[in-house]
């Protein structure tokens, strides 16, 4: 290595670089993958999000094509008819408009239970406090507006406590949904939430077509729907397997896509690293194939004098795993101080923090034995197959 510097430079040069984008592209990945599952459940984490529609199925002289007539006080029910559901809300919903002073706009009001807010995810401003079960039982004129709707209504001015005209009819401000960050979307910007027995006085007990339930994690959450549906079917006479009419999309199903497509861009980063890896190994392997060459006397000097095959292989496999695994130490000190310096820096928000997790060392130093082990094989059986006699004569 010493007599042959920019041959053995340029060989360390393509461990370390294909050391560098292994970590690299799997550290962003990770942290890409950290950013995106963290984003996710701010917004629901297994929530049930259930529309109720017409009966799919005939059942027990029971057409099919039913409406199914269920009310706000059915909703609420399913949590004492289900135990295993935790949290439950109607989702009630009319346009409208909205007035403060002279500033009027139009907006879409959701009326809802207090477990909404653990549903949905819902993130209040300072001082500002959800609806409560007092709200719904006294059908309090109380409203939750959104960050976007407030600043329409009051610009930067408090508007807590103060009150809004819904539908011509008054509502006292008691919370604020937090602003969102730089580029994300929130619902509830420009919304208006208020009790959903106040929203039926004002527009009358409707049917309920839509409602989110959070069911027990410790229960299998298809059980947990099959009681859900049981119960809707028992109430309103309909097949108990009719997924038509109570039809149930499970959050959870979310993240374990989620699961298995991070997993795929964490492979397909992990093998394109890998792919430039082995771009620098072939390196390694060019120059032990050119050190063998160089050395074929010496070689066949320890042939002649009793060394075996084997000592031959493993005197040049080891000198191969020496240059791969000095390139893949220096691969790895450039790789922590780059995702240090990464990690101190600004970066989007949905790219995340850089992540240099175990997996990830694991797998690179498995790929650089493997790697090491193929580029000193070959070279190392051309050179434990020399003929003594023949190499000597070189």
């Amino acid at each position: 290595m010493k007599s042959r510097k920019l041959r053995s430079f340029l060989a360390l040069f393509g461990i370390i670089w294909g050391t560098l984008t292994v970590i690299l592209l799997l550290a962003l990945g990770k942290g890409f993958q950290q950013a995106s599952e963290k984003n996710m459940a701010q917004i629901t984490d297994g929530t049930f999000f259930v529309r109720l529609r017409p009966t799919s199925k005939a059942y027990h002289g029971f057409p099919a094509g039913l409406r199914l007539n269920i009310k706000a006080k059915t909703i609420m029910g399913l949590q004492q008819a289900v135990p295993d559901i935790t949290a439950v809300s109607p989702m009630l919903s009319a346009n409208t408009t909205i007035n403060f002073a002279k500033n009027q706009t139009a907006v879409s009001v959701y009326g809802v239970a207090p477990d909404f807010s653990i549903l949905r995810k819902i993130n209040l401003a300072n001082q500002s406090r959800f609806l409560n079960p007092l709200d719904i039982q006294r059908k309090s004129r109380v409203t939750i507006i959104g960050y976007s709707l407030k600043q329409r209504l009051f610009g930067d001015d408090v508007a807590l406590g103060k009150s809004v005209a819904i539908k011509h009819v008054p509502f006292v401000v008691i919370g604020v949904v937090q602003q969102s960050g730089k580029n994300v979307y929130n619902w509830y910007d420009d919304r208006a939430i208020i009790p959903y027995s106040a929203f039926i006085s004002l527009w009358g007990d409707k049917n309920i077509y839509r409602f989110v339930a959070l069911p027990n994690p410790d229960i299998d959450p298809q059980i947990v729907e099959q009681q859900m549906r049981k119960y809707f079917a028992y109430k309103y006479h309909f097949d108990p397997t009719d997924t038509t009419a109570v039809d149930v999309f499970d959050t959870t199903k979310i993240f374990q896509f989620f699961k298995w497509f991070f997993f795929g861009i964490q492979l397909f980063l992990g093998f394109c690293g890998a792919l430039t890896l082995g771009v620098g190994s072939l390196g390694v392997a060019n120059i032990m194939f050119l050190i063998v060459n160089e050395r074929t006397r010496e070689i066949g000097l320890r042939m002649s004098v009793g060394a075996r095959d084997w000592h031959i292989m493993l005197q040049i496999l080891l000198e191969a795993l020496i240059i791969v695994g000095l390139g893949g130490l220096i691969g790895f000190s450039i790789s922590y101080l780059v995702t240090f310096i990464l990690l101190h820096i600004h970066l989007p928000d949905w790219l995340g923090k850089p992540a240099i997790s175990s997996a990830t060392v694991i797998i690179t130093i498995s790929i650089l034995a493997i790697l090491g082990m193929l580029a000193g094989y070959f070279p190392a059986k051309r050179a434990a197959h020399m003929d003594p006699i023949e190499a000597l004569g070189k």
